[in-house]
């Protein structure tokens, strides 16, 4: 019950949680309205309203549905069981049921104001829901779907002289769940070179909305995500000649990922592909997606125990090539994305070895001696 509210002014009750409105499409609630006995504000339709306020707090980043109000008309009673009655008593003009999607064409269409100068976050930007023309939208700040921490369900009065009445609230829910699927892809194809090596390609691809047999709506995939992987094992020495005992084994590979979200991370409940539509020139909209998609490229370059096998046949001497082996490696890592601008992490490594045994000639000074015994033992008494 409300009484003597003046022009504008509202009472509301709240309450505090965490919720992530993002998974369903429509908010629904009955809502009910009579003036009260004696009347003495004569209250008519459309003269108290009704708003429900959504946001990370009360002030200063919200979103508001408001419904001008019909009154139930004055009878003794009411049957239950009668659906006629049951309509007078909660009328389809005042119940709240409206696409979630609303609130974010909204906030859409006061960002592209915003951007030309029209609308600002300080200020509330209203339109009437084109479903349902006699309520209206509005928007305050830069609230978020995907993160509700304050549920307002208020009464306001929006005639011109002070105004009583009696308003009631039932079941304030959420309907249909976004129940879009997406879809994953893999592959990998092997390659053999002869004798010379071996080539590795692979890739995967995972897009939103995709999970498993056992997983529910809200634990499928958000992003989109994609990898593609090259890997490459070749023996160099096979194209030089064949006595010039060449051996050259090269590794190389390189693995790139791209990770693009579902909704642009600086406005949570907007898809990103809509705002990027948004911005109004090509240099923001790269801004936003240089922070919004995450970018991972790995490389590795490898040549190991590379050697020229060529040395003196008869005794090998300390200068044979063979007695020398290089080793190379470089491993690279880049990382962009919404909490880095760039990381770029190197790493080098080499190694020079040599190994040279040489060859001596054996020393046998009992080779020539001759043992005199013919090989019998003879018994001893």
């Amino acid at each position: 019950t409300v009484r003597n509210l003046s022009p504008g002014e509202s009472k509301a009750v709240y309450k505090n949680s965490t919720t992530d409105l993002r998974h369903y499409k429509r908010l629904q609630m009955f809502v009910h309205a009579n003036h009260l006995m004696g009347d003495d504000t004569n209250l008519k339709d459309g003269e108290l309203a009704v708003f429900v306020r959504l946001g990370s707090d009360y002030k200063s980043n919200y979103y508001e549905y408001e419904i001008p109000l019909k009154l139930t008309p004055d009878r003794s009673n009411y049957n239950k069981y009668s659906p006629e009655d049951c309509r007078a008593v909660w009328p389809l003009e005042n119940m709240l049921d409206m696409q979630l999607s609303v609130f974010t064409d909204l906030k859409r269409q006061r960002n592209k104001q915003r951007a030309s100068g029209g609308a600002s976050y300080t200020q509330l930007f209203s339109a009437q829901d084109p479903n349902h023309p006699a309520n209206k939208v509005s928007i305050m700040g830069n609230p978020t779907l995907g993160e509700v921490k304050t549920m307002i369900i208020g009464v306001r009065n929006i005639s011109k002289t002070q105004k009583s009445g009696e308003v009631w609230v039932n079941e304030l829910r959420l309907l249909e769940t976004n129940n879009n699927g997406g879809w994953a892809a893999s592959g990998a194809l092997n390659m053999q070179l002869s004798d010379i090596g071996s080539l590795n390609l692979s890739g995967r691809l995972v897009t939103e909305g995709f999970g498993g047999l056992e997983e529910g709506t809200m634990q499928r995939s958000t992003d989109n995500y994609r990898t593609f992987s090259f890997t490459a094992n070749v023996e160099l020495g096979k194209f030089f000649p064949d006595k010039a005992k060449v051996s050259i084994p090269l590794y190389y590979s390189v693995t790139k990922e791209r990770t693009s979200p579902k909704y642009n991370p600086l406005d949570t409940d907007l898809r990103l592909e809509e705002s990027l539509d948004a911005m109004a020139d090509r240099q923001e909209r790269d801004s936003i997606e240089r922070i919004a998609v995450t970018r991972v490229t790995n490389t590795n370059l490898s040549l190991s125990n590379v050697r020229v096998g060529i040395k003196t046949k008869r005794h090998p001497m300390p200068y044979d090539p063979a007695n020398f082996s290089f080793s190379f490696g470089h491993q690279h890592r880049y990382i962009t994305g919404e909490t880095t601008v760039y990381e770029r992490e190197d790493h080098w490594r080499g190694m020079l070895s040599y190994n040279y045994s040489p060859v001596y000639k054996t020393f046998e000074p009992f080779k020539k001696l001759k043992g005199k015994s013919n090989g019998s033992i003879s018994p001893r008494h």
